[in-house]
């Protein structure tokens, strides 16, 4: 199937409004992700600075890369939600007529969930390192620009918050306590994060 990434903005709406499990919500908080590290480094890269001075465009200039790669990990990871949602289907579709059937489809789909609940759980992770970023955008950036910030932030957030709403309903389902419990306790550490990065780069804009 074709990338996400490689279709119209116009193709990709039509893509998620098809009566098809996939693309799904986890594809789409990437994807929403991804505008919002793209808002960033907009902000990041105009030529006036807070105090308008060559030592903040420095700073600044260098996050334009890393940023650039957090965007292209979202939007791969957009593609990998959906395909690791695929593979969960095809698992619950293998045979369960005998109990060897019955034990390795039970497996299948065990692993199956774990990855579906990886990729948002990355995908979390990802909007919080973005969010990291964004205090020193704040702290640097044209304060015209606040509002294209503020975007980026809720953006994030948003795609953050998503994503975290997927790996809580598969852990519903999966049976390793182990896993449950680690990937919770990540989530929910991830969340943190992106709140602690979200009220360090608000206060510095409203500074």
């Amino acid at each position: 199937m074709t990338a996400l990434s490689d279709l119209s903005l116009t193709e990709v709406l039509n893509r998620v409004a098809a009566p098809a499990p996939t693309p799904g919500g986890g594809s789409v908080s990437a994807i929403a992700a991804a505008f919002g590290v793209a808002l960033a480094q907009m902000v990041a890269g105009l030529p006036r600075t807070r105090h308008d001075n060559e030592e903040e465009r420095a700073v600044l200039a260098t996050l334009h890369a890393p940023l650039g790669d957090l965007r292209e990990r979202l939007l791969g990871l957009a593609d990998e939600d959906a395909a690791a949602f695929d593979r969960l289907m095809a698992a619950f579709r293998l045979p369960k007529v005998s109990d060897e059937d019955k034990t390795a489809r039970r497996a299948a789909v065990q692993a199956a969930m774990r990855g579906a609940t990886t990729v948002p759980l990355q995908t979390a992770v990802v909007c919080a390192r973005a969010l990291d970023l964004i205090v020193t955008i704040a702290a640097l950036g044209n304060p015209s620009a606040s509002s294209d910030l503020l975007v980026a932030m809720g953006v994030l957030r948003a795609g953050a918050e998503g994503a975290a709403a997927n790996v809580r309903t598969n852990l519903e389902s999966l049976a390793d306590e182990t896993f449950r419990s680690d990937a919770s306790t990540r989530i929910a550490n991830v969340l943190d994060e992106v709140m602690t990065h979200t009220r360090a780069a608000t206060a510095s804009l409203q500074g």
